[in-house]
């Protein structure tokens, strides 16, 4: 280990000096977020992220098992800090998705996220000496469909019969090579079946008698090289060896950052079922334990009148590419958050991504973090529907950040 991480740094070390300037400010940037006071506010700081284009894969899931997978061009726009009263919102960003046939160039969904920071990270790649620093997000939004999409329900979900957008939610992560200066990008986007972001308590729940119950979907990028396999995909299991938990205090906007809260908890995986469909239909969902507690008095348990879940998508497997050989899940559910900076405990619906795997990863010390990423952001403010904030695009007050062996 002690050699792995002299390696890592001494080639973060060459790597930097060999940059330009600009590209020495952005390789392994601190995101100022961490060692501060509990509840104190802070600034982030982050780099200039640019417009990718990539091949992605939109998956249909029917009964917890793949209906359709359907790859597309990705046009990601370069994110754009939101602003308010004049200033820049700490850690918030609005990002561009466009997914166009590769054939015709012909435009299916355009839409915009909500990009929440999330943290950073360092890895090395499969060689081990290339650096990489990665910035996760957390994003959240609608997509609309043009005419170009055919009308079926695998490639156009059936709540389009009644509302004019689809609700997908989901994270990106930012790779910039320390050694070559080039970007990368891994990322994925969920809109969950009817149970979830249709429910009766959601922003746009479904009639009565349902939309298409046994449906869920999925878009994943890079496509190259990525494995569906809802019943195959490792799941969280374990202790929480480091982990944070983080407030938006947005009373304060837009200086609404404030410190991480290291936290150390459990993360246990229960019973496996399907969730869209028989229960029996297939193990892409797993019932999770999940429980927190921060230095800073903050904690989070799951919420005794819902459930927390994670659900198994895929497999990268091209071990030479970033994001390396690495599992993703999504994870959502209700859980129960007692916040130690105001006192309040609320029930809050949380949702992102889970990852498993991947190229080598450590913090800023060189210190080798886990292999299970959990990262987690609480849907507080659907401008479409205040009193009903699950399946419509939302704003995020709490983001909870779990590393597991």
């Amino acid at each position: 280990m002690f050699a792995t991480v002299t390696r890592f740094a001494l080639a973060l070390g060459l790597a930097a000096s060999a940059f330009s300037a600009d590209a020495q400010a952005q390789c392994g940037l601190p995101d100022n977020l961490d060692g501060g006071p509990c509840c104190a506010p802070t600034a982030v700081n982050l780099p200039s992220f640019p417009a990718m284009s990539q091949q992605g894969l939109w998956i249909c899931f029917d009964n917890c098992a793949p209906a359709l997978q359907r790859p597309f061009c990705v046009s990601i726009g370069k994110p754009k800090p939101v602003a308010q009263a004049g200033a820049l919102v700490c850690g918030e960003y609005n990002i561009r998705y466009q997914l166009k046939d590769c054939g015709t160039g012909l435009l299916h969904w355009t839409g915009g996220v909500r990009a929440t920071y999330s943290r950073t990270w360092f890895e090395s790649n499969a060689a081990g000496t290339a650096p990489l620093t990665v910035w996760r997000f957390i994003i959240n939004g609608d997509l609309v469909p043009t005419n170009n999409v055919p009308n079926n329900n695998c490639e156009r979900p059936a709540s389009l019969n009644q509302y004019s957008r689809v609700y997908f939610s989901g994270h990106i992560d930012y790779a910039l090579n320390c050694a070559t200066n080039t970007w990368s990008v891994a990322w994925s986007l969920n809109h969950e079946c009817d149970a979830v972001h249709h429910s009766p308590i959601s922003a746009r729940p479904a009639p009565a008698g349902g939309f298409d119950p046994g449906k869920s979907f999925s878009i994943v990028g890079p496509a190259a090289g990525f494995v569906v396999a809802p019943n195959q995909t490792l799941i969280s299991d374990g202790p929480i060896t480091s982990g944070s938990m983080r407030w938006n205090n947005w009373a304060a906007a837009p200086a609404i950052c404030t410190y991480r809260e290291q936290a150390l908890g459990n993360f246990v995986a229960n019973n496996q079922y399907c969730l869209c469909g028989p229960a029996t239909a297939g193990a892409q969902n797993i019932d999770t334990f999940v429980s927190a507690q921060s230095q800073c008095g903050s904690a989070v348990t799951n919420s005794p009148t819902g459930r927390f879940t994670q659900k198994r998508i895929g497999i990268w497997t091209n071990a030479n590419a970033f994001p390396g050989v690495e599992h993703l899940l999504f994870d959502f559910g209700e859980l129960r958050l007692q916040n130690g900076c105001t006192g309040a405990g609320t029930i809050e619906w949380y949702e992102g991504p889970e990852t498993i795997g991947g190229f080598p990863a450590f913090d800023a010390a060189g210190l080798a973090l886990g292999r299970q990423f959990e990262d987690l952001g609480s849907c507080n403010t659907s401008p479409s529907n205040p009193a009903r904030r699950i399946g419509a695009p939302h704003v995020t007050n709490s983001i909870l950040n779990f590393n597991l062996p």
